[in-house]
């Protein structure tokens, strides 16, 4: 019996078992939308971690149980769930998700809200672009992109960062994922999910005082829900030379000692000999007869007594430069469960400019992470570290290395020869005084500066957070945050011995941290069937602090090429300081939806911080807006698909800078062994505050053809009131002046946006987006008495603050005509002019862009342009170069379709020795500028041919002259990339390739200003010797794995 009843146990056992491996079966399918098989879908078994994903033609496999629910998930469609039944094959057709239709935007404080909701304006950029173009540096990336933004560069064969204007401001702040950062080259292009600009008051509301100048918000990439992939990402690129002045390759160096006379030379011992030490290329034809170059007088070197050929060298500037070539790899790694997600990246970019002996060697790495502790706690961190290492970053601008090239130079000098700046043990170069003294005169050899005064610059940066989300229920959550910015740059600057300035060494340390703890309670349902809410409370903590140290040698240095402040030879200078600002916040937002028809929204923030008065240390920001949705009571028809109005207001105080409201003290030089302490000659104003805005703007959206094109307009008007002014104090006082509030500034623009998709198959995809501003700012006010305000200025320009002017007016030299606008000249036909004369304005009348992208099947292409058009921009290289006769409109033919170097002569042959000769008088071979306009004595028509070395001397510093419009149009990327087939894929272990090509500064369309890219101006206003900008091509694969 006991027998029988074993075998009937271990029966039922079996059949247990049986029935258990039953239940898990195999179950397989296709998933699909419209549009046919869908790759990368997530599939999840709903309450594990077990999943897996389709493959490149939409089938998947999976095991499970009869009963399980199956998670199908895609970005953009409705998530699916089915039930796991007899059946072992299950295919799923998604479909759009209709929330995604409308559309979702990031706003302040990381704040995802649906676009027609916004009462004020916001604008995204497809980040797609950005890695494609491989643009480090995202300011230069937005160019073009975004209305009312103005981009203001610099030289792209430089290491420097970019500035953008947004209505108008600079100093606008960067937010990564909450965290503000120091400059847009601090975020990876990799990382980037989604860039949103808010431009006004009102969307800029929630961060407070320190966002008065719009923020562009950046949130970063995460790892997808049942998804895990890992991307290989490789470009190199080329940077070539692109625009440089067109030179004059006829006449050689000197000052003029040939001027009437262009064959003779000065001789030594019979033998021709150049002016070595001549800054200019005034001096005689290059005719190729045999000279003393400046290298035949260095003993023991080959060159040693040689005469050779007094001949052009028409690429010399342009054989300074090298190829400048980039590589950036980055390593992408991603997963995501039902509980987790994690993504990490590193990208290291190793770049050599087109400058010799200039590099750059920068590693980011960061993570994403998150994990739902339980149904109800998420916790997350985010971190990005950059280590960032330079050598030799160029100087930009007057009387630097580059600019010299263009404006103080001689076109006879090979670079060749130059590039062995040491011969014998000696250091030499071109521009000696003279056959027996060869140190040089103004400058050191080009070649020596780049080897020899090196510069050296180490940054670290680190910021991240770590945080905590608690759901109570599908309408609350609150989630609080730990947050940490630092930054850290080391420099120091060699002047190397043998040059011409005395050997030194300089080195600084600056380090800035922020740390921060942010909090929110966000709430968000449905009140009744028509009414809805969204609303946050929160509070922000900010405490920064900054410090620097800085020294430098004095007297020189006691041991050769050694440098360090240990070896100056007297005592060296050192000077530290340190601030430190505290900030807390509250702040609520609500916004009230009426039957997704009618949205209101408003913004209270309170702010109190360290720098302001103890006594009045609180601002409070507000903001309203409102949005209208009028097309929802309209009939539907085929043409208008949605058209909604919006109106905004928002007011937004600042505070003052750190120490302004109170007296501080600084160590002074020391008497002996007695210390000494300072203050400013500013008298701190206790009542001070940053200023305040207040702004208004309206603006209409409109979708027509099924959302195929659509119109974006703003209109804005803004006020900054109270603004900070400085104002002169009586010397009595022991002050040489204050700051008052007495300051206002006002501002209107235009904004338009149009994009469009005209063609959109599935073999053909064209879109583009067109964006046009204008923009006027007035000065008000500036202090009680005070009705000007230098802004700026260079070589007798100065840009002005002008009480009830526009802003940034240009006053400078301006030629002086008579009743009928004729130039007056004088009695050797220079023309006259008047100094402090009004000559316009730098401010552009308008900007813009235009984005196009076109995919055809597995091809894309893509292209952007910019353009800014009116304003004033004044060029300094320019002038300086036609002073020193090195640009070729010093070469040009006269009139008289003779050269203008041509010596001057009558008609009846003689040749004119006064640098002039009226032009009824001239002979038919003479040479001169032909000059014409009024003699400033006779008040009677007159015209001259003027000797060009002292006409172009006397348009020194005459602004009028070399003022020009300050407009471009420029192609500054283009793209062509191509996705392999994913028939071709799924015989390999990779998910996706794209394999591309790219161009950036492509070609500049048109410029005002002659081979200048004015973009790429920092002031706006005035190009003081210019770094020359470089063109860019580079090839791109992208692995998925």
């Amino acid at each position: 019996m006991k027998t029988k009843f074993n075998g009937i146990l271990t029966l039922l056992l079996a059949l247990v078992v049986q029935i258990s491996f039953a239940q898990e079966k195999t179950v397989s399918g296709t998933v699909s939308d419209k549009s046919g098989a869908l790759p990368t879908v997530g599939i999840l078994i709903k309450g594990t971690t077990t999943g897996t994903e389709t493959d490149f033609d939409g089938k998947y496999s999976i095991k499970a149980k009869t009963g399980d629910i199956l998670v199908f998930s895609f970005i953009g469609l409705k998530t699916v769930e089915r039930k796991v039944g007899a059946s072992n094959t299950i295919n799923v057709t998604m479909v759009e998700d209709d929330n995604v239709l409308d559309e979702v935007v990031v706003t302040a404080l990381g704040i995802k809200r649906e676009k027609q909701s916004l009462g004020f304006a916001q604008q995204s950029v497809d980040t797609k672009d950005l890695v494609r173009s491989r643009e480090p540096d995202i300011s230069t990336a937005l160019a073009g992109k975004v209305a009312g933004v103005q981009f203001q560069g610099s030289p792209s064969s430089g290491f420097g960062n970019s500035t953008i204007r947004v209505r108008g401001n600079t100093g606008v702040s960067f937010v990564v994922d909450g965290i503000r950062v120091g400059a847009s080259v601090d975020v990876s292009t990799e990382d980037i999910e989604n860039i949103s600009i808010l431009k006004g008051a009102a969307a800029t509301a929630l961060y407070g005082p320190t966002a008065g100048n719009g923020v562009v918000v950046i949130t970063t990439k995460s790892a997808k829900s049942g998804q895990s992939s890992v991307a290989v990402n490789y470009s190199t690129s080329f940077d070539q030379i692109y625009l440089l002045p067109t030179y004059q390759n006829e006449y050689g160096g000197g000052y003029n000692q040939a001027s009437n006379n262009p064959d003779t030379f000065n001789t030594y011992n019979g033998e021709p000999i150049p002016d070595y030490y001549a800054d200019e290329s005034w001096g005689p034809k290059l005719d190729g007869r045999l000279v003393r170059h400046w290298d035949s007088w260095i003993q023991g070197d080959p060159e040693y007594g040689k005469l050779r050929a007094w001949s052009p060298q028409p690429d010399n500037v342009r054989e300074f430069f090298q190829t400048g070539i980039t590589n950036n790899v980055s390593l992408t790694f991603s997963k995501g469960g039902e509980d987790y997600s994690v993504r990490s990246n590193i990208t290291n970019i190793d770049r050599d400019l087109i400058y010799t002996n200039a590099q750059r060697k920068q590693v980011n790495a960061s993570i994403n992470a998150s994990y739902d502790i339980n149904k109800n706690l998420k916790a997350y961190a985010f971190a990005n570290f950059q280590d960032r290492r330079t050598r030799n970053s160029p100087d930009n601008g007057y009387n630097t290395n580059i600019s010299n090239f263009n404006q103080w130079w001689q076109r006879q000098l090979d670079m060749d020869r130059l590039r062995r700046y040491r011969r014998d043990g000696k250091i030499v170069s071109w521009n000696m005084k003279g056959p027996t003294d060869p140190s040089p005169l103004y400058w050191d050899s080009p070649f020596f500066e780049v080897y020899e005064n090196v510069n050296f610059q180490t940054k670290n940066a680190l910021y991240g957070k770590v945080g905590l989300t608690f759901t109570v229920n599908d309408d609350l959550n609150a989630s609080i945050e730990v947050r940490k910015t630092m930054n850290s740059y080391e420099y120091n600057n060699r002047t190397a011995f043998g040059g011409l300035n005395q050997e030194g060494y300089s080195e600084s340390e600056n380090i800035s941290s922020t740390d921060e703890i942010f909090g929110v309670i966000n709430y968000d349902k449905d009140i009744t069937e028509d009414i809805d809410v969204n609303a946050s409370v929160g509070f922000e903590t900010n405490d920064y602090n900054y410090k620097s140290l800085n020294g430098s040698s004095v007297g020189g240095l006691t041991t050769l090429d050694f440098y360090s402040l240990a070896t100056s030879k007297d005592r060296p200078n050192v000077s530290s300081s340190r601030s430190r600002s505290k900030r807390n916040s509250v702040f609520a937002r609500a916004s009230f939806g009426y039957k997704n028809i009618l949205f209101v929204d408003g913004t209270a923030r309170y702010d109190w911080q360290s720098t302001a008065n103890p006594a009045d240390n609180r601002v409070d920001t507000y903001g309203a807006s409102t949005s209208f949705i009028f097309s929802k009571l309209l009939p539907q028809n085929n043409i208008l698909s949605f058209g909604k109005l919006r109106a905004s207001f928002a007011e937004a105080p600042s505070f003052p800078g750190t120490y302004a409201n109170n007296i501080t003290y600084g160590n002074g030089t020391a008497y002996g062994s007695y210390g000494a302490q300072t203050i400013s000659g500013t008298y701190p104003n206790p009542l001070l505050i940053g200023g305040k805005k207040s702004e208004w703007e309206i603006g209409t959206e409109m979708k027509f053809f099924g959302s195929r094109v659509g119109l974006d307009i703003t209109y804005f008007e803004k006020t900054n009131k109270e603004l900070p002014s400085s104002v002169t104090l009586d010397g009595s006082t022991g002050y040489t002046s204050t700051v008052s509030n007495d300051g206002q500034d006002s501002y209107k623009g235009l904004e338009y946006t149009l994009f469009a998709n005209p063609i959109k198959t599935e073999l053909i995809d064209w879109s583009f987006n067109v964006n046009f501003a204008t923009l006027n700012r007035w000065t008000d006010k500036i202090a009680d008495g005070i009705t000007r305000n230098t802004i700026g200025g260079t070589w007798g320009m100065t840009v002005l603050a002008e009480t009830g002017q526009e802003y940034g007016a240009i006053y400078g030299r301006k030629y002086r005509r008579d009743a009928d606008n004729n130039i007056l000249l004088n009695s050797l036909g220079a023309p006259l002019y008047d100094t402090n004369q009004y000559l316009g304005n730098f401010l552009p009348d308008f900007t813009g862009g235009m984005s196009n992208n076109v995919r055809i099947g597995n091809f894309n292409v893509g292209f952007d342009i910019d353009f800014q058009s009116g304003g004033k921009i004044y060029s300094v290289s320019r002038m300086f170069g036609a002073y020193s006769g090195v640009l070729d409109i010093t070469t040009t033919d006269n009139k008289l379709g003779n050269p203008q170097r041509n010596v001057l002569t009558r008609a009846d042959g003689a040749a004119v020795s006064n640098y002039r000769v009226n032009a009824d008088d001239a002979g038919a071979d003479s040479g001169g500028v032909f000059v014409e306009g009024v003699s400033s004595t006779t008040g009677l028509p007159i015209a001259y041919y003027v000797n060009p070395y002292r006409y172009y001397k006397s348009l020194y510093a005459l602004t009028e002259a070399w003022l020009f419009d300050n407009s471009y149009v420029k192609l500054r990327t283009l793209r062509v990339d191509y996705n392999l087939p994913k028939s071709i894929l799924k015989k390999t272990p990779f998910k996706d390739v794209n394999i591309g090509v790219y161009g950036n500064n492509v070609w500049m369309i048109y410029t005002s200003v002659p081979n200048t890219d004015v973009s790429e101006i920092s002031s706006g206003y005035a190009e003081s010797g210019q770094n020359p900008n470089v063109r860019t091509f580079g090839l791109n694969v992208k692995l998925t794995f």
